[in-house]
C-alpha cells in the first residue's frame, strides 16, 4: 500500500482553506483525511486544520498501541465507533473555537476520511468532499454528498446532470463545527489488489470528470506496478487538470494504491 496527497490553492482563490493528512501506520494500515473549510477571513482554514488534526489524533490513540505488534483484526463495529468518536471530537473543537472568537463565528468544514485496514475501507463523511474507489476503467463514488442539489436529486426534482450546472451546487446541508452536533455517514467496503482510493474536495470533481479521474489514476495497465514517485505524479496531474479546466476553487486530493 502506498499513499500520496497534495493540495493547491487553485487559480482564483487567495487562500487555501483545505487540509489533507495522510498517515501510513503499517504496510496494511493507512488513514487519509480531507477537509474543505468555510468561513470569512482565516476561519475556513482554521476549521479544516483543527478538524483534521483532531480527527487524526483520536484515530492515533486507537491504532498506535498496536503498531509494531502483529496485525490486529479489528471488529468493524469498533472501528466505526472510533471514527464516530473522532468526528464528534472534531465537531466539538471547531464549534467551541468558533463560539470563543467572534472573528470565527460560523466557521465550519467538510470532512471525508478513509481508514484502510488490510483491504477493508472504513469511510466517514460530512459535507460534499468525496471518496471514490477506482480499478481500471471502473470508478465508484462511495460517499453521498450532503448538499442541497443532492437533496433535490433524491426528491427527483433535478437530474445529476442538472445538478452539475446548478447555481446552488455549493450549498451543503451538513458541516463540521457549525452546530453542537452533526451526524456523519459511515461506509464499509472491501477493495481488491490494484485498486485505488481517491479522496478529494469539490475543487477536484467540479473540474475533473470521473472518466478523466480514471484515465489519470488507474486506467493504465502499468498502474498496478507504480511506485511512490509515480503515484505522486498522478496526484499532481489531477490537480493540474483541475487548474487547466478553470481551477476556481482550492483543490485537494489523497490517493492510496492498494
Amino acid at each position: 500500500m502506498i499513499c500520496s496527497a497534495n493540495s493547491n490553492i487553485g487559480m482564483k482563490r487567495t487562500l487555501n482553506e483545505d487540509t489533507v493528512i495522510v498517515k501510513k501506520y503499517t504496510e496494511k494500515t493507512c488513514l487519509c483525511v480531507v477537509c474543505d473549510g468555510m468561513g470569512g477571513a482565516n476561519a475556513g482554514e482554521e476549521a479544516s486544520s483543527l478538524a483534521a488534526k483532531t480527527f487524526v489524533k483520536v484515530i492515533d490513540n486507537f491504532l498506535v498501541p498496536y503498531i509494531g505488534s502483529k496485525e490486529k483484526s479489528f471488529r468493524a463495529s469498533d472501528v466505526k465507533r472510533v471514527m464516530s468518536e473522532a468526528l464528534y471530537k472534531a465537531n466539538e473543537r471547531v464549534y467551541k473555537r468558533a463560539k470563543g472568537n467572534p472573528d470565527l463565528q460560523g466557521m465550519g468544514t467538510t470532512i471525508v476520511a478513509a481508514l484502510i485496514i488490510n483491504k477493508t475501507v472504513f469511510c466517514l463523511n460530512v459535507g460534499d468532499s468525496r471518496l471514490y474507489i477506482l480499478n481500471g476503467t471502473r470508478i465508484k463514488q462511495v460517499t453521498k454528498d450532503h448538499s442541497y442539489v443532492q437533496y433535490l436529486i433524491d426528491l427527483g426534482r433535478i437530474t445529476p446532470e442538472e445538478a452539475e450546472t446548478s447555481a446552488n451546487k455549493n450549498i451543503i446541508t451538513r458541516a463540521v463545527g457549525t452546530e453542537q452536533s452533526v451526524r456523519p455517514d459511515i461506509f464499509v467496503d472491501e477493495v481488491e489488489d490494484g485498486s485505488f482510493l481517491l479522496l478529494c474536495s469539490d475543487g477536484l470533481y467540479n473540474f475533473v470528470d470521473e472518466a478523466a479521474m480514471c484515465d489519470i489514476v488507474s486506467s493504465d495497465p502499468s498502474s498496478r506496478r507504480i511506485d511512490q514517485i509515480e503515484l505522486d505524479k498522478k496526484t499532481r496531474r489531477l490537480i493540474d487538470t483541475a487548474n487547466n479546466n478553470g481551477g476556481l476553487d482550492n483543490i485537494t486530493v489523497a490517493v492510496v494504491k492498494i
